[in-house]
């Protein structure tokens, strides 16, 4: 704990930095994952689902190395590094979208389109609000996963938490790995109870009295 108090200020700024660079891949890569998973048509999806899972499965510290090569992008800095984590969360997202979407009754949305709503409106005022629980939920793994891979950033010279762990070991302060250990944990955590908090605000029709309707 005397580590982390002499260098509260400094581990904000880290988390700051942190924050920054998991905030916009998250939610770029979540539109981009749920306008695919209601765009995409019956015959791709077998296709899509096989190039996303391929590119999840790629090791994230390859990505980030793989990429400046690939669209030019600086090897050191945080720009390939957010690109990287915005596909990784379209990838974990997609699948989570789909499944969301498909638990939507196609009774619902057949009476839906009988009184005369366009795909738009069908999408907006049917589908997107009752697939929210499972968007809400897809969202909370993905940001779990989003903030922890950002902290393997620091490998490529982004200096967000990961650098604690990074100059911890090197010094041999295991009071400094710890207190990166919290700090992403803290994050993590508060990206979720944020998340969970939203899903019961947009659905509260799921509630009454305290009580699941």
């Amino acid at each position: 704990m005397e580590w982390f108090f002499a260098n509260a200020s400094f581990v904000a700024g880290l988390a700051l930095t942190h924050l920054s660079i998991v905030i916009v891949p998250l939610v770029l890569g979540s539109i981009l994952a749920i306008v695919g998973a209601r765009l995409v048509r019956a015959r791709w999806v077998p296709g899509t689902t096989t190039v996303l899972s391929a590119v999840y499965a790629i090791p994230s510290l390859a990505l980030f190395v793989a990429l400046p090569a690939l669209i030019g992008t600086p090897f050191i800095g945080p720009t390939n590094v957010m690109i990287a984590l915005t596909v990784y969360a379209m990838a974990s997202m997609y699948f989570s979208a789909r499944d969301a979407f498909s638990q939507v009754p196609p009774s619902t949305k057949t009476t839906a389109t009988a009184l005369g709503m366009s795909p738009l409106q069908l999408f907006v005022h049917v589908e997107l609000p009752m697939a929210i629980p499972g968007l809400i939920s897809g969202l909370r793994v993905v940001s779990a996963s989003t903030v922890s891979m950002a902290a393997i950033g620091a490998v490529v010279g982004v200096r967000n938490l990961g650098y604690l762990f990074l100059d911890g070991f090197q010094r041999r302060i295991p009071e400094e790995i710890g207190t990166g250990l919290v700090a992403v944990f803290v994050i993590a955590m508060a990206f979720d109870l944020g998340l969970w908090l939203l899903g019961r605000a947009l659905t509260p029709w799921r509630t009454r009295g305290g009580q699941r309707v």
